[in-house]
């Protein structure tokens, strides 16, 4: 199958479009330093232009990114990247979980963390990465997002975990095969790849950047827009047996 055929077979659910358009408290779950830019940077940098509030929680230190720069000095490196690169979607609200690079804990370890983070913070929409991702094989990309998606399902059980249970959020999961939302990001398409590029330690030339454009304009052609981010919604009550696993059946 090619991306067009695919980008056809795509079914879009407006319901769960709204649900992201109208998200007013949001919180991203990253592996890594840059993976929150990659993934949302446009739609995030529209919310908060428009008030949402909006936090960033990077589960990992980037320590192991790079061929030629060590652990402890590209540590430092990439947390001042990630600094900078949300203060270009114009937010400084940034929590760094330090776990090393590519040793991010199990998810019935690492959702203790989240679930105390989503009882503090108390969002309406969650971001993270897609832990079913065809092929994914970096642990900390699978820790992270099913962390995330068990933290949500046992947000408001009050024997799991530590803090005050709060409403579950929705999930919107990037880096996904099985989007049912494409967003128009032309807007703030600027500000998505000025933050990329403040990761310098892991986009050193246009290569990486210009792919990002080109994907992100595949799914804007999808929905008449010239760039787009691809995303799959879930709702809290869709992570436990459930079949239809985002689709919308009425």
């Amino acid at each position: 199958m090619d991306f067009s055929e695919y980008l056809r077979k795509i079914e879009l659910d407006d319901t769960r479009k709204n649900l992201l358009l109208q998200s007013k408290r949001i919180v991203t779950f990253a592996p890594h330093p840059d993976d929150n830019e990659l993934i949302a940077g446009g739609f995030i940098a529209s919310k908060i232009r428009e008030g949402s509030e909006f936090f960033l929680i990077v589960a990992s230190d980037g320590r192991k990114g790079s061929k030629s720069i060590g652990e402890e000095e590209l540590k430092e490196i990439r947390k001042k990247e990630q600094e900078s690169a949300l203060a270009v979607l114009g937010s400084n609200n940034i929590r760094f979980l330090g776990y090393k690079d590519s040793e991010v804990p199990q998810p019935s370890l690492l959702r203790n963390d989240v679930i105390k983070i989503i009882r503090e913070l108390s969002p309406d929409l969650v971001i993270t990465v897609d832990p079913y991702l065809l092929y994914e094989s970096h642990p900390d990309h699978v820790n992270v997002g099913m962390a995330v998606l068990q933290s949500v399902l046992f947000e408001e059980f009050p024997n799991i975990g530590e803090g005050k249970t709060v409403k579950s959020p929705n999930v919107a999961l990037g880096f996904t095969y099985n989007p049912n939302v494409i967003l128009d990001c032309t807007g703030t398409m600027d500000k998505k790849i000025l933050a990329i590029k403040a990761h310098k330690s892991q986009f050193t030339d246009d290569s990486s950047i210009d792919l990002v454009k080109g994907i992100s304009a595949l799914y804007g052609h999808r929905v008449g827009a010239q760039f787009a981010e691809p995303f799959r919604v879930l709702l809290p009550h869709e992570l436990h047996i459930n079949i239809l696993g985002g689709m919308n059946p009425w």
